[in-house]
Protein backbone atom coordinates (compact mmCIF):
# COMPACT_ATOMS: atom_id res chain seq x y z
CA UNK A 1 0.00 0.00 0.00
CA UNK A 2 1.27 3.64 -1.10
CA UNK A 3 0.90 5.94 1.37
CA UNK A 4 1.44 9.35 0.23
CA UNK A 5 3.17 12.51 2.85
CA UNK A 6 4.77 10.30 5.48
CA UNK A 7 8.86 9.14 4.66
CA UNK A 8 8.60 5.40 5.92
CA UNK A 9 12.04 4.83 7.60
CA UNK A 10 12.97 0.92 7.26
CA UNK A 11 16.28 -0.84 9.16
CA UNK A 12 17.44 -3.55 6.64
CA UNK A 13 18.59 -6.77 8.59
CA UNK A 14 20.97 -8.30 6.85
CA UNK A 15 22.63 -11.23 8.62
CA UNK A 16 25.06 -13.13 6.48
CA UNK A 17 27.01 -16.69 6.51
CA UNK A 18 30.17 -16.97 7.40
CA UNK A 19 31.32 -17.62 3.01
CA UNK A 20 29.14 -14.89 1.53
CA UNK A 21 29.57 -11.10 2.81
CA UNK A 22 28.12 -9.34 0.02
CA UNK A 23 25.10 -7.76 1.29
CA UNK A 24 25.02 -5.50 -2.14
CA UNK A 25 23.36 -8.09 -3.81
CA UNK A 26 19.83 -7.33 -2.21
CA UNK A 27 19.93 -3.76 -2.57
CA UNK A 28 18.01 -3.74 -5.69
CA UNK A 29 15.65 -5.99 -4.57
CA UNK A 30 15.14 -4.25 -1.74
CA UNK A 31 14.62 -0.81 -3.04
CA UNK A 32 11.42 -2.43 -5.43
CA UNK A 33 9.79 -3.30 -2.69
CA UNK A 34 9.93 -0.72 -0.65
CA UNK A 35 8.91 1.66 -3.73
CA UNK A 36 6.24 -0.75 -4.36
CA UNK A 37 5.10 -0.97 -1.02
CA UNK A 38 5.57 2.65 -0.27
CA UNK A 39 6.53 4.45 -3.14
CA UNK A 40 9.55 6.01 -4.68
CA UNK A 41 10.91 8.61 -2.46
CA UNK A 42 8.37 7.73 0.74
CA UNK A 43 11.14 5.99 2.42
CA UNK A 44 14.52 6.17 4.44
CA UNK A 45 16.67 2.84 4.80
CA UNK A 46 19.32 2.25 7.49
CA UNK A 47 21.45 -0.79 6.94
CA UNK A 48 21.94 -3.50 9.78
CA UNK A 49 24.61 -5.87 8.47
CA UNK A 50 26.40 -8.60 10.52
CA UNK A 51 28.29 -12.45 9.70
CA UNK A 52 26.44 -14.52 12.65
CA UNK A 53 24.75 -17.18 13.04
CA UNK A 54 20.96 -16.72 13.12
CA UNK A 55 20.93 -19.08 16.46
CA UNK A 56 23.07 -16.86 18.51
CA UNK A 57 20.87 -14.48 20.65
CA UNK A 58 23.51 -12.03 20.92
CA UNK A 59 24.27 -10.19 17.91
CA UNK A 60 25.01 -7.15 17.60
CA UNK A 61 23.54 -5.73 15.51
CA UNK A 62 20.12 -7.62 16.03
CA UNK A 63 20.22 -6.72 19.59
CA UNK A 64 20.49 -2.66 18.28
CA UNK A 65 17.89 -3.00 15.69
CA UNK A 66 15.45 -4.60 18.79
CA UNK A 67 16.21 -1.27 21.11
CA UNK A 68 15.83 0.97 18.09
CA UNK A 69 12.68 -0.60 17.50
CA UNK A 70 11.71 -0.33 20.92
CA UNK A 71 12.88 3.40 21.12
CA UNK A 72 10.05 3.90 18.29
CA UNK A 73 13.08 4.57 15.61
CA UNK A 74 11.68 2.33 12.42
CA UNK A 75 8.04 2.09 10.58
CA UNK A 76 9.29 -1.49 9.23
CA UNK A 77 11.86 -3.86 9.14
CA UNK A 78 12.89 -5.51 5.74
CA UNK A 79 14.89 -8.69 5.24
CA UNK A 80 15.01 -11.44 2.75
CA UNK A 81 13.51 -14.29 4.69
CA UNK A 82 12.15 -14.75 7.99
CA UNK A 83 14.57 -17.02 9.07
CA UNK A 84 17.25 -14.37 8.45
CA UNK A 85 15.76 -12.70 11.83
CA UNK A 86 16.62 -16.14 13.63
CA UNK A 87 17.02 -19.67 13.65
CA UNK A 88 15.32 -20.04 16.65
CA UNK A 89 11.74 -19.94 17.14
CA UNK A 90 11.90 -18.43 20.67
CA UNK A 91 14.14 -15.38 19.32
CA UNK A 92 11.89 -15.03 16.27
CA UNK A 93 9.06 -14.98 18.45
CA UNK A 94 10.37 -12.61 20.75
CA UNK A 95 11.40 -10.30 17.97
CA UNK A 96 7.88 -10.29 15.85
CA UNK A 97 6.53 -9.39 19.63
CA UNK A 98 8.64 -6.60 20.11
CA UNK A 99 7.63 -5.58 16.51
CA UNK A 100 4.25 -5.82 16.95
CA UNK A 101 3.86 -3.54 20.15
CA UNK A 102 5.85 -0.72 18.26
CA UNK A 103 3.50 -1.50 14.94
CA UNK A 104 6.48 -1.88 13.04
CA UNK A 105 5.91 -3.76 9.79
CA UNK A 106 8.59 -6.80 9.02
CA UNK A 107 8.47 -6.83 5.43
CA UNK A 108 10.65 -10.62 3.93
CA UNK A 109 11.47 -10.07 0.22
CA UNK A 110 11.95 -13.51 -0.50
CA UNK A 111 9.47 -16.28 0.46
CA UNK A 112 6.24 -17.06 0.02
CA UNK A 113 5.12 -14.28 2.75
CA UNK A 114 5.87 -11.21 5.62
CA UNK A 115 7.03 -12.50 8.67
CA UNK A 116 3.51 -11.42 10.36
CA UNK A 117 1.45 -13.91 8.69
CA UNK A 118 4.15 -16.63 10.38
CA UNK A 119 4.00 -15.15 13.56
CA UNK A 120 0.49 -15.44 13.88
CA UNK A 121 -0.03 -19.05 13.02
CA UNK A 122 2.96 -19.45 15.46
CA UNK A 123 0.42 -17.47 17.90
CA UNK A 124 -2.54 -19.35 17.13
CA UNK A 125 -0.87 -22.82 17.45
CA UNK A 126 0.63 -22.45 20.67
CA UNK A 127 -2.50 -20.98 22.17
CA UNK A 128 -4.67 -23.61 20.67
CA UNK A 129 -1.66 -26.61 21.45
CA UNK A 130 -0.80 -25.30 25.09
CA UNK A 131 -4.15 -23.36 26.52
CA UNK A 132 -5.06 -24.43 29.64
CA UNK A 133 -1.47 -25.97 30.50
CA UNK A 134 1.33 -23.88 32.44
CA UNK A 135 3.57 -23.55 29.20
CA UNK A 136 4.20 -20.35 28.16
Amino acid sequence: MVVSGKVKKAAFYCRMNHSNHDYTQFLEEIQKTLDGRYGAGNWKMTLFFEVESGTNPNRKKFLQLKSEIQAGKWDAVVTMKADTIARDWKQFMEFMEICEENSVEVICTRGLEDAEPIYKRIQQFVQDYFEGSDCP
